[in-house]
């Protein structure tokens, strides 16, 4: 198995891990819905499982996930904006991150403790970090002959501040679970077009170039 294989790997187990994550931490979860709860709801503070669901679930994630854009790093044709893109890419973890350090009150309120006003002032940056990242990663060369693919991922982009100014209207929050874990899926599959579309070039070229 070489490098570029080994990397998809470790994008595939954090996609499948997040998504067991979601499911058992909904089942142990008193009253936690999919639909209507986000996911930082999961441990937020004097809540039942907080303490498991911090541990096996954010931080977990947090190590897989920058272990995948570790990896990627040096194999991903990118350059120029896309490169800025791909660096931006590191909000992933750190929104996993952001609930391990600053859990949420339960509720997950716009007001709170020191932790709530913390998470959520950033939580709006990573949010706008990952969109902008994902969009900028969409002008990378190898994007250029993949319109399809490019539009997803420059939609996606685009989609996250709006989906999240969305997601935190009181009038939407029976939705906003949904809606947060539309982006969710958005995410999983730009970064499923990253790794399998220009990830490998870049070693290719350094491969030729020497």
């Amino acid at each position: 198995m070489d490098r570029v294989q080994v990397t998809r790997l470790l994008l595939v187990a954090t996609i499948l891990y997040v998504i067991g994550f979601y499911f058992a931490g909904s089942a142990i979860k008193p009253g936690y819905s999919q639909w209507s709860n986000f996911v930082s709801e999961y441990n937020a503070s004097g809540t039942p499982w907080a303490g498991t669901l911090t541990y096996a679930g954010f931080a977990a994630t947090t190590v897989l996930s920058s272990l995948f854009l570790i990896a990627a790093a040096p194999l991903t044709a990118v350059s120029g904006l896309s490169r800025l893109g791909f660096w931006l890419l590191w909000c992933i973890p750190a929104s996993y991150l952001l609930s391990v350090a600053f859990p949420c009150d339960a509720g997950c309120p716009a007001e709170g403790s020191i932790s709530q006003v913390l998470h959520n002032a950033f939580g709006i940056l990573v949010y706008l970090g990952m969109g902008l990242g994902v969009a900028l990663v969409s002008l990378a060369p190898g994007f250029s002959s993949l319109k399809w693919r490019r539009f997803f991922l420059l939609f996606t982009g685009i989609a996250f501040p709006v989906v999240f100014f969305a997601m935190v209207q009181p009038d939407l929050a029976p939705w906003r679970g949904m809606l947060q874990r539309s982006l969710d899926a958005a995410l999983a599959a730009s970064l499923i077009m990253v790794a399998w579309t220009i990830m490998g070039r870049g070693e290719r070229t350094r491969q030729n170039v020497a």
